[in-house]
């Protein structure tokens, strides 16, 4: 991985989706004491960043692997967007989520013209369904993360960060960044570090699954089972764990892991609605929620939080 890849990912993508907005707010500043800059990526048209490297990942299919179509496996945000993307270049898509998936998420996917196929986490594998359509069709499989396509496409909104504080004479001091499986965290670190190493790039993970924490601690890919439920589920794959392409992206850029609760988030998704009218998803809100905690080594500082995504129910109270 690279800086050049994510310059290719930017321009294959220029054509289907723009730039997303980086949104700021006085009434946030003065919480944080510092300048906070919101990298609003729940508003990509699929309502999260997953779009982007699913985008790139589709477009960079030869011409065989785009008549096979491709499959993917995900909890909601990457099966919308790998479903988007096969709407844009006609490519059919499979995507394997689990039956106990956000239901919104379920029924997106659907009508971006994805086929659905629902699995039981406690008995079935997501890799072994997806391996049957590889084996039997031909499809390209599309990891989540696990990508090098997938992560350079996630870098692209490093490189927005990147023009916008250019652009604004903005020189960040932080960078949060949600962890999860390390799509997002890597690319975008690649992005900043190159252009201002001097920026502290920050992970962030719910304290109910802390595997990024403990691998860093390790020094080696550390599985965090999942303590107990959360309403952070987007960044809580099956068996949390950094990816094997992600890890040394990320051990090599990111200073450490701040874990947040779910009642930190829910504070932090009522702030973006309150002053930028930005609504979101629970992992949306999860990296103000870390700036709040951080925020007595904030003051005077300028700090962008990466909002992920939108993708709720929102007839239904958290």
């Amino acid at each position: 991985m690279n800086h050049q890849m994510l310059m290719d990912a930017k321009r294959n993508i220029a054509p289907y989706m723009g730039a997303t907005p980086m949104l700021s707010s006085l009434l946030l500043d003065k919480q944080l004491k510092g300048k906070a800059l919101i990298k609003a990526d729940s508003l990509c048209p699929t309502g999260a960043f997953k779009l982007r490297g699913a985008i790139n990942a589709v477009c960079c299919l030869t011409n065989e692997q785009k008549k096979a179509g491709v499959v993917a496996f995900s909890t909601g945000n990457h099966a919308q967007a790998v479903a988007y993307a096969g709407q844009l270049f006609g490519v059919k898509s499979v995507v394997i989520m689990p039956k106990t998936a956000n239901a919104i998420k379920i029924e997106n996917t659907r009508l971006l013209g994805a086929d659905v196929v629902l699995f039981d986490p406690e008995n079935e594998t997501r890799e072994a369904l997806a391996e049957k359509y590889q084996n039997e069709y031909g499809m390209t499989l599309i990891r989540p993360y696990d990508h090098p396509e997938v992560i350079a496409g996630q870098g692209t909104s490093g490189l927005e960060m990147v023009d916008y504080c250019l652009l604004h004479q903005i020189s960040p001091d932080y960078c949060y960044v949600p962890a999860s499986g390390g799509g997002y965290i890597a690319g975008v670190s690649i992005a900043i570090s190159k252009s201002f190493p001097q920026c502290e790039i920050v992970g962030v993970e719910s304290e109910v699954s802390r595997p990024w924490y403990h691998s860093m601690l390790n020094g080696e890919r550390t599985h965090a089972a999942q303590q107990r439920p959360s309403i952070c589920d987007a960044i809580l794959p099956p068996h949390p764990m950094p990816g094997e392409l992600t890890w040394p992206i990320v051990k090599g850029s990111v200073s450490r892991f701040v874990a947040v609760s779910d009642e930190e988030v829910l504070t932090s998704m009522k702030i973006l609605q309150s002053y930028l009218g930005l609504a979101t998803e629970p992992c949306g809100a999860i990296t103000l929620a870390a700036a709040l905690v951080d925020n007595q080594r904030l003051e005077g500082k300028s700090v962008i939080c990466a909002v992920s995504g939108r993708n709720r129910d929102f007839s239904v109270n958290l």
